[in-house]
């Protein structure tokens, strides 16, 4: 509890004397895969969240962005590897292990992404 009460009080500080800071949120993304990717059978997708707020939203970005996203240090990290050319159910298992994979970095991965055959070729 003390932690909030510094927290609150340092946030007044900073906005009696015209300083408060926000941190820059990267752009959402959503993946836009190509042929060889659909011939890889996956791409890499990036998720990020703040890092003291399990309950804030999970955001998808390019991969472009991860450097910057983690040299700031505001948001938790994951990459989930995503199947995406297969049969539907190896399709299904694959993506739901990856998820599984980062559950203790990411909880609510599992409710951002539903629909595991995403951006799915079936076979």
């Amino acid at each position: 509890m003390d932690n909030i009460k510094n927290i609150v009080a340092y946030k007044k500080l900073l906005i009696t004397k015209g300083m408060l800071f926000q941190s820059d949120t990267p752009a959402a993304f959503i993946p836009n895969p190509n042929e060889m990717d659909y011939k890889k059978g996956y791409v890499d997708r990036f998720f990020i969240q703040k890092i003291n707020d399990t309950n804030a939203p999970i955001i998808e970005i390019n991969a472009s962005e991860v450097n910057d996203v983690l040299s700031a240090g505001y948001h938790t990290f994951v990459k989930v590897m995503w199947k995406i050319s297969g049969k539907e159910e190896e399709i299904k298992m694959i993506n739901k292990k990856s998820i599984k994979f980062v559950y203790k970095e990411m909880p609510k991965l599992l409710f951002y992404l539903p629909n595991l055959l995403q951006f799915a070729k079936l076979n």
